[in-house]
């Protein structure tokens, strides 16, 4: 590997770790207004519930099932590398505890107040997502299972994605109820993420067009050198 490679692989691994970490954040703060957590963090967050064990600890077991999940359906067509997404999600497990520590010193006393802190959560979460995806290395665990399912079945990872968190959602509350006798960070504030983080990614990536547009290319057809 050249070094200009390998400066590259750093900078991308740099940018993984920042989205992340901004990520975590934004998941975070998304749960600690109190209006239901993210829909992919359902599942983790009534699991550090059940088990007596922290956001970030739940979050690193839930995601490792996640990834041996892929193995299953992929088979022989799972790739080795794709094991580093077990580290990858033990440091966002890391990095959710940190957030939840470094947000937890908010008590937002008004439902506004409360509003304002979920939907600033979203905003964090659509900016690591974008950072993350920029990145070009690896995915998170809960959307590797959702591109194993794709692969496997040929659906839309779009339309699986959407079924992914539904069942996340249904799964989570079933698990809270039966085995707590209540709901655990299911809420409005859960659809509201569902909607809103998606629709901020794409508005981030149309600011990101605009500050840094796309080189224009250079056309050449046969038998002319004049640019189109």
């Amino acid at each position: 590997m050249k070094p200009r490679d390998i400066f590259i692989l750093v900078l991308r691994i740099l940018l993984l770790t920042a989205g992340m970490f901004v990520m975590a954040l934004g998941i975070a703060d998304v749960t600690l207004a109190g209006l239901g957590t993210t829909p992919i963090s359902t599942v983790p967050l009534v699991t550090a519930e059940i088990l007596g064990i922290t956001f970030g600890e739940a979050t690193f077991v839930v995601n490792c099932f996640f990834v041996l999940g892929q193995i299953v359906l992929l088979r022989r067509g799972y790739q080795l590398v794709n094991l580093l997404q077990i580290p990858l999600v033990f440091a966002f497990g890391f990095f959710i505890d940190l957030g939840m520590g470094i947000f937890s010193a908010l008590q937002p006393a008004d439902l506004w107040q409360r509003w304002a802190m979920s939907l600033s959560g979203n905003l964090l979460l659509a900016v690591g997502v974008y950072a993350s995806i920029k990145s070009r290395t690896l995915v998170q665990p809960g959307e590797g299972i959702v591109m194993a399912v794709s692969i496997v079945t040929h659906k839309s990872f779009g339309s699986l994605k959407i079924a992914n968190d539904v069942s996340l959602v249904a799964i989570a509350a079933a698990a809270g109820w039966f085995v707590l006798g209540r709901f655990v960070g299911i809420g409005l504030g859960t659809l509201v993420s569902a909607v809103m983080v998606g629709l901020m990614i794409k508005g981030i990536n149309a600011l990101y067009r605009l500050v840094v547009p796309k080189k224009s290319t250079r056309v050449v057809m046969r038998g002319d050198d004049k640019e189109n």
